[in-house]
């Protein structure tokens, strides 16, 4: 039977019927009447029913222990007044002793019971807990009072967001079960975060910044909007590889360059997330530049750092995360049990399964444990997991044993760092022979590494596989290896400071060299088999993998091309990993290691015994990354030049075709149009005669670009679309040189999608660049994409007067080649962005921004859209009244095509001429260059079909004239 509400309503809670509850009574002053006689309890959504001892959430029931049932019932009690710790302890486990984490687990249990719900049960630091009411909550389960009071106080201003509206949150690492003795620093690091855009943790290795920081992600992530981004930087160890990690984490691609930073920080400047830059110290100086970029002015990003030492950032609060408290030598058990870091000692211990007894000895041993090791969780989590084997007397007399040995003599290094040495040098000698000697080679890797690697890396170090598959098992085991399931296995890592141990144990053995070079030589292996066995499986896994042991390869070539390096083993692999660097589009490191390599080679002279081929992949990948690095300059040339000759000499044709084709692209990219398809027929000729069916369809794309630059619209359309046809029908049998990645059938579209354009085609033109630049996003290739924005997307926009579309393209192609260093697309985008302006504003800043990027892009070599942009930057000069400047520049234009054989802009160029003569009044001149203009255009749209999807084609006659007329 309903009964009325007695006594006083708080909001969120209603009492609902006669109850003898056997918890504490409400205090005198709360109300006279008793919930003693009330049975069934509504917490917002949850219902609570005291007889019955259940729980329902929106009317289904949810399983709940009775030991949390009765924490439950003692906060509901309260009324929303705190409850410590003790005096649940003492209601609930009346008769028993108990660790208080057993009570850290049932409020664990309530607040998944209690689902979108859980922060009603809220944790007052170092004191206990207390039930949130309703009006405290708010209407929208806001966060709680404290939390919201603590906003007010530092004034940090943080937009409520509904969970439906907030992005998926990208997955950070997980919590520990509890996190023992940081409930002080937890909430200091949160008031700080609210406070300064950015927080660096310091202390020293093992302290726990980690831990603090991934437990400070976790509470904090539902007050930003886009979430926490979880930058790892244990295994980085130079400025490009801290990029990498970077732009990894923010799901952006691979960073070959300091710009591509700029680019990160602005695309995520209007957003709210807070960015934890985790183990900062081995990189300092980038990672500075990280934080000052993700922070800079107006942004609403926050950075969370964790290092051995400050970042020096603007607005930057540095918190010293302390030891955990460790007892005195005089303090009595009950206080001993208490300090932060025998309780730490003790969960970790009991988790790894170790017993132990609470008798007096007991316990003042494990206080002389945790107060030898200063408090330090690393150095207590390593014990911990010994205890588990040897007894807490056991290690209680390894650890004085130990400590008595490494704080003899002389003491150069910090008390804290010798006592964390001291706790690895302990768990150090408690392996075995073999696990000692695999945990000094594992040092030797970055980035983790599979079981394979390690057996194959134990190997040289003199194991076994058996003896190998055994250490790695009791590195696990005692752990000091961690494991990370990837795809369908594991990939294996050695934590930051047990790495950098085992590299010290590595020269205190006198085995660095050897390990070095064992890894190096390993990767070599690993690389040569891959490109053996290429074809077997789809050139996206063998770079997902080679992108996986990429911090590996870079370790193996910097010690190998060192100064005290390997240097033979250096140039085999700087051989067979600059292809791969080349199709991850990171063209600037393929340049530096293959021009670091055969610097080497000529060092070292003829008599080095580096074979042809290995000669011929340095070369020939140091050209194709040249022409995007540096441009179409004598260099480049020059090495293709280098290859070509060597090829034909040792009988490697393969490598010939690679040259010819380079010959040929560093004509087209220079604008030389003439020279370009002299080459082009070459190539195609010298392909057929060799039956290769492979080359003599990429051969008709080859022609098909230089037909369409020289002005032969129709023979270049046929051949291209040829080329189309044979592409699709059957996959091409892939080129094992450099840049078989590039998918041929896409590019050649590009081009043809110039050809519509050229014939007067323009609606048609740009529909086929859009689908071109969408199957280059999907392949996934920034080297393609590039290419369709650079040779089709862009510029058919700007020429169609399409805005947003030219706009889009831009931003896109600035992306990419900054981020990639294509230092001529990056040039070439500079100028599309001038035109751009010139088509959107008026006045002398656009003209001269117009120039200034020619300029530029002329000192690169790339040449190849000079036309158009000569021909729009006279159109903006007649525009603001300097026609005779602009005709100066269109006469440069068509100076530049007359002596390049360049044809395929004629028209336009023409039309451009006689517009600048007849606002200078010769009208005569005008009209003959409209005539030429028609004429050209005429002969480019002759023999052209009408497309299927074609909308309203209009012939180039047809649009001269209009442009005329107007």
């Amino acid at each position: 039977m309903a009964v009325a509400l007695v006594g006083p309503r708080r909001a969120g809670i209603a009492w609902c019927g006669p109850r003898n509850l056997a918890q504490r009574p409400l205090r005198a002053s709360q109300s006279s009447t008793s919930p003693h006689q009330m049975t069934t309890i509504r917490i917002g959504q949850i219902e609570v029913s005291l007889d019955h001892r259940d729980v329902r959430l929106d009317g289904r029931k949810v399983p709940i222990g009775s030991r949390a049932f009765d924490i439950l019932a003692l906060l509901i009690a309260a009324r929303g007044d705190l409850v410590s710790k003790d005096e649940i302890m003492r209601a609930v486990w009346p008769t028993t002793v108990v660790e208080k984490n057993n009570l850290q687990v049932h409020i664990s249990a309530l607040r998944r019971a209690f689902g979108d719900e859980r922060e009603r049960i809220a944790t007052v630091p170092g004191r206990g807990y207390r039930l949130i009411m309703q009006a405290e909550l708010g209407a929208h389960a806001a966060p709680t009072r404290d939390a919201a009071s603590e906003r007010e106080a530092t004034g940090m201003s943080l937009p409520a967001v509904s969970e439906a509206a907030r992005p998926a949150r990208r997955p950070l690492p997980a919590r520990v079960p509890e996190l023992i003795g940081r409930e002080a620093a937890l909430d200091g690091v949160k008031r700080a975060l609210r406070a300064h855009q950015a927080v660096t943790l310091v202390g020293t290795g093992g302290i726990g910044k980690t831990r603090l920081a991934v437990e400070v992600a976790h509470a904090v992530q539902q007050d930003f909007a886009d979430g926490v981004v979880f930058v790892p930087l244990a295994a980085v160890y130079d400025a490009q590889s801290a990029l990498d990690a970077l732009a990894f984490a923010m799901r952006s691609r691979l960073s070959a360059s300091r710009a591509a930073l700029a680019q990160m920080a602005a695309e995520w400047r209007e957003r709210e997330a807070l960015v934890v830059l985790d183990n900062c110290e081995q990189v300092l100086e980038i990672v500075a530049a990280m934080a000052e970029a993700l922070t800079g002015a107006g942004s609403r990003m926050r950075v969370l750092a964790t290092s051995r030492e400050a970042l020096r950032v603007r607005d930057e609060i540095v918190y010293q995360v302390p030891p955990l408290s460790v007892p005195t030598a005089n303090d009595p058990d009950t206080d001993v049990l208490r300090t932060d870091a025998v309780r730490f000692f003790l969960a970790r211990a009991q988790a790894v399964g170790a017993q132990f007894s609470r008798d007096d000895t007991s316990i003042r041993l494990t206080g002389e444990v945790c107060r030898r090791l200063d408090g330090i969780p690393l150095a207590l989590e390593l014990a911990a997991s010994r205890a588990a084997v040897l007894g807490i007397g056991l290690l209680a007399e390894h650890i004085d044993d130990r400590f008595r040995i490494l704080t003899g003599g002389r003491r150069t290094a910090l008390p804290r760092h010798q006592t964390l040495k001291a706790t690895l040098d302990w768990s150090y000698r408690l392996l075995g022979q073999n696990e000692q000697k695999l945990l000094r080679w594992l040092g030797t890797f970055v980035n983790g590494f599979t079981l394979d690697a390690a057996c194959a890396i134990a190997g040289h170090a003199g194991l076994t596989r058996m003896e190998a598959l055994d250490a790695v098992s009791g590195l696990v085991s005692r752990s000091l290896l961690t494991t990370e399931f990837e795809g369908s296995s594991y990939r294996y890592r050695l934590l930051e400071t047990t790495r950098a141990y085992a590299q010290q144990q590595l020269d205190d053995n006198g085995e660095r060299t050897c390990a070095a070079a064992a890894h190096a030589t390993l990767f070599l292996e690993l690389l040569e088999t891959a490109q053996k066995r290429w074809a077997e499986r789809p050139v996206s896994e063998w770079l997902g993998e080679f992108a996986r042991e990429l911090g590996n390869v870079r370790t193996a070539l910097d010690w190998t091309l060192g100064e005290r390096g390997d240097h033979m083993t250096g140039i085999a692999l700087a051989a067979v990993t600059v292809p791969y660097l080349y199709d991850l589009s990171l063209v600037d490191e393929c340049c530096s290691r293959a021009r670091a390599a055969l610097r080497l080679i000529s060092e070292q002279g003829d008599d080095a015994g580096v074979g042809v081929e290995t000669r011929l992949r340095l070369v020939s990948a140091l050209a194709a990354a040249l022409v995007y690095v540096e441009g179409p300059l004598a260099q480049t040339r020059e090495a293709w030049t280098l290859v070509l000759n060597d090829a034909v000499r040792a009988g490697q044709p393969d490598y010939a075709s690679r040259a010819r084709w380079g010959v040929w692209n560093w004509h087209q990219y220079g604008g030389r149009a003439r020279d370009a398809l002299m080459l082009a027929r070459r190539f195609g000729d010298l392909a057929r005669s060799a039956s290769h069916a492979t080359l003599a369809v990429l051969a008709d794309r080859v022609e098909g670009i230089a037909l369409h630059y020289t002005g032969d619209q129709c023979r270049a359309r046929e051949l291209l679309e040829r080329m189309i046809a044979a592409y699709e029908a059957r996959p091409l049998t892939r080129w094992h040189t450099t840049g078989f990645r590039v998918d041929h059938g896409i590019v050649a579209r590009a081009t043809l999608a110039r050809v519509l354009w050229v014939q007067g085609q323009r609606d048609d033109a740009y529909d086929l660049a859009a689908r071109c630049f969408d199957s280059a996003i999907e392949y996934d290739h920034e080297m393609v994409t590039c290419y369709v924005l650079v040779e089709a997307l862009v510029p058919i926009a700007l020429l169609n007067n399409d805005r947003a579309a030219a706009r889009h393209g831009i931003d896109v192609l600035h992306e990419l080649s900054t981020r990639f260093g294509f230092t001529i697309w990056s040039a070439c985008c500079a100028c599309y962005e001038a035109w751009l302006m010139t088509l959107m504003e008026t006045g002398a800043a656009a003209v001269e921004r117009l120039s200034v990027s020619i300029d530029t892009l002329r000192a690169t070599g790339f040449l190849a859209q000079l036309s158009p942009l000569l021909g729009q930057l006279a159109v903006a000069m007649t525009n603001e009244g300097r026609a005779r400047e602009a005709l100066d520049t269109i006469e440069q234009a068509l100076h530049h095509a007359d002596e390049n054989g360049e044809r395929w802009y004629n028209a336009e160029l023409c039309r451009i001429k006689g517009d600048v003569l007849r606002v200078l009044g010769r009208h005569d001149e005008a009209q003959r260059w409209f005539s030429a203009a028609l004429e050209c255009g005429q002969r480019h749209a002759a023999g052209r079909a009408t497309t299927r999807n074609a909308s309203n084609p209009r012939t180039a006659l047809q649009v001269v004239s209009v442009q005329y007329r107007a």
